[in-house]
């Protein structure tokens, strides 16, 4: 199949089909993201433009939605914000076992029902539902919230607040000052959090046994509504609490600066 390439310069609605991997690059405005389990081909719906035509390539398989640049267009972006030239507020939506990959200045995202999500903003929110499979979500100051999803997490913030819940396996989570956040339903996962002054709080269910190790220049550790002593004068915390016979362990590890780390079982 050729490469085909759509100019839209005005609001228009359109399939593009034989399509499993989509991605999508946006200064400002909003993406929504959404499986339709009866699709067949990519729906592109296009409810705002600004004043530069958004671009939309179909390579083979692969489908991107993007302001393309010129060498003077990027020289530019370098110094200035391109504002609302290059706004825009898109809806795509998707066959099950699309790929998603998805990108933004301060562009608002939404995602629902995707297998193999990747997200990227800068200020922009962003909102996740119903996701399953490998889930990576990045952002400096936006708040970043992944509900409902299904298998492995890996989320980076910087002044952003990061909440992860559902049936998550593995849970990698980085932070500079933003709050981390992880509430496991059903299943014992290894959350793995690493913050400066961001507050890192675990949620298991009741009767999941919890192996916690926090390390740390200062700050508290709480277990069940209890405070648990370092071991030394800096913040170390090794801690096995047993839950009901036969259950899997949760594992929870976290390096902090000066943060409080509270695991919370029921």
């Amino acid at each position: 199949m050729s490469t085909e390439t759509w100019a839209v310069a005005a609001p228009q609605t359109f399939d593009v089909p034989g399509v499993t991997a989509v991605s999508a690059r946006l200064q400002s405005g909003r993406v929504e993201v959404v499986t339709d389990d009866d699709a067949t081909a990519v729906q592109v719906a296009v409810d705002e433009v600004g004043e530069k035509p958004l671009q939309v390539t179909r390579d083979r398989d692969r489908l991107r939605i993007a302001y393309e640049r010129s060498r003077v267009d990027a020289f530019v972006a370098r110094v200035r914000s391109l504002g609302e030239s290059e706004r825009a507020v898109v809806r795509l939506t998707v066959p099950p076992g699309t790929s998603v990959d998805l990108g933004s200045v301060d562009a608002a995202i939404d995602v629902a029902g995707t297998a193999g999500t990747v997200v990227k903003t800068v200020t922009g929110s962003v909102h996740t539902a119903g996701t399953r499979g490998s889930l990576y979500l990045r952002s400096v100051s936006g708040d970043v919230a992944a509900g409902d999803h299904t298998g492995d997490v890996s989320g980076q913030v910087v002044s952003g607040s990061l909440a992860v819940d559902g049936a998550v396996g593995r849970v990698s989570a980085a932070s500079v000052s933003g709050a981390v956040v992880v509430t496991a339903a059903g299943t014992a996962p290894m959350v793995t959090a690493k913050t400066v002054s961001g507050d890192v709080a675990v949620r298991l269910d009741a009767g999941t046994p919890v192996s916690l190790k926090v390390r740390g220049a200062a700050g508290q550790v709480v277990l069940d509504g209890e405070s648990v002593d370092s071991a030394a004068r800096t913040l170390s915390v090794d801690r096995a609490a047993p839950g009901e016979d036969g259950r899997p362990t949760a594992y929870v590890t976290a390096n902090v600066t000066s943060a409080r780390v509270v695991v919370s079982r029921g």
